[in-house]
């Protein structure tokens, strides 16, 4: 990062104005958690610059949920955004975005439905928007409004491999069409080969459908790609349980539980 800071800093001496060296500068510091000299670097966007601004902002509220924590990162930022009279479609985006991270998923959707009220009902950002809705509709278990926003999406974007993979698990784990949930995932698999999210959909089809050798195949690749991830984990767990391998399949369930991505939810369960 010296280097890199150390040309940075020369070409914004060169040309103080010019706020790209700028962003560089700061994702270098962020990367050290240098949160001081970020502070001080963001002091030079100003209120004028739309675009930048808001940049400005994003970052302070990242520095604020490092320092301090996700609520009041969220609150600072939503304060922010609701002094704009007329936001541009990038920050109503953002927004809604930040809501989805945190968890505020009707707050996401209130946003995602303006953003699609501006948007082209046949382009691809028509479609990706209600990609996001739909999976923030299914968060807060509203199936019917979430597969109609994902089936019109795919309407648009049939090949999309995330939509795909996405409805397709959904489907899975609501016993739901289980054959055609399991054709998506393969269709989404057939263009991502090496996304461990996807894979796992298919073992996890395979299981639900009791083939658990080819479930065992996909989910063994998953674990390699994503070791310490909680559902992973307690898939492969499952699929070793059937297979008779007990002692293996403990090992898994007991990696997920002790996961520190592992939910609360399926400590529980």
């Amino acid at each position: 990062f010296e280097k890199s800071n150390f040309y940075s800093n020369i070409s914004n001496y060169l040309n103080p104005k010019f706020y790209f060296n700028l962003t560089h500068l700061i994702s270098n510091y962020s990367e050290i958690r240098n949160y001081e000299k970020m502070r001080n670097l963001l002091e030079n966007f100003n209120k004028e610059d739309e675009v930048y601004n808001w940049y400005k902002l994003k970052k302070i509220s990242q520095i604020i949920y490092s320092e301090q924590n996700s609520k009041q990162s969220l609150n600072y930022i939503e304060t922010k955004f609701n002094e704009y009279s007329n936001p541009s479609i990038k920050i109503i985006y953002d927004m809604a975005n930040i809501y989805k991270r945190n968890k505020e998923f009707e707050k996401s959707i209130k946003y995602y439905s303006l953003l699609l009220e501006k948007l082209n009902e046949n382009s691809d950002e028509y479609a990706d928007v209600l990609h996001k809705r739909g999976t923030s509709y299914e968060r807060i278990g509203d199936d019917k409004n979430s597969d109609k926003d994902l089936l019109k999406s795919l309407s648009i974007k049939p090949n999309d491999p995330y939509v795909l993979n996405y409805l397709g698990y959904s489907w899975l784990e609501r016993s739901y069409k289980i054959q055609e949930a399991i054709e998506m995932l393969n269709k989404a698999y057939n263009q991502k080969k090496n996304d461990p999210f996807i894979i796992d959909s298919v073992g996890w089809g395979y299981y639900l459908i009791g083939d658990f050798v080819n479930a065992e195949n996909f989910l063994r690749k998953a674990i390699q790609l994503m070791p310490k991830d909680p559902i992973v984990n307690d898939h492969y767990g499952d699929v070793l349980w059937k297979l008779n391998r007990k002692i293996q399949a403990k090992y898994y369930w007991q990696s997920a539980l002790s996961s520190e991505e592992s939910e609360n939810e399926m400590k529980t369960n």
